[in-house]
């Protein structure tokens, strides 16, 4: 808001926006674009389909939780729902290999790293230094 501009300045009110741009670049990313079953497991009795599964439960529950625009949910949160989800032709082993993928979170970790290097930034810009 202006209210906020004025209280930050226009130098931390501009880097505020471009930070909330690119988590929201984040955030369309890795809701776009699923982590891929790259080696099946043992139990996986159709690859193809199982990919394929793979992606619709992706794209309409995480894509759904991040890019919600009524309420959109933060990574944790739409991980916990995610594995809810119902995965038709996932294979139990599949989704455990991909659990623990996504529990590594490097694609989630990422967003709270940015947020955290960013506000360290933005609070050097705020402290007043005489």
């Amino acid at each position: 808001t202006h209210a906020h501009q004025e209280l930050m300045g226009n130098k931390v009110f501009l880097n505020v926006v471009y930070v909330q741009a690119a988590l929201d670049h984040h955030h369309q990313i890795v809701a776009a674009e699923e982590p891929r079953i790259l080696m099946h497991s043992n139990d996986c009795g159709d690859p193809a389909g199982c990919s394929e599964d793979w992606h619709a439960t992706w794209w309409n529950s995480i894509g759904h939780f991040l890019l919600n625009g009524r309420n959109p949910q933060p990574y944790g949160d739409a991980i916990k729902c995610f594995k809810d989800m119902l995965f038709g032709h996932v294979s139990e082993g599949c989704k455990d290999l991909m659990f623990k993928i996504l529990n590594e979170g490097v694609a989630f970790h990422h967003a709270e790293h940015f947020i955290t290097k960013a506000c360290q930034f933005l609070l050097e810009k705020l402290v007043y230094k005489p």
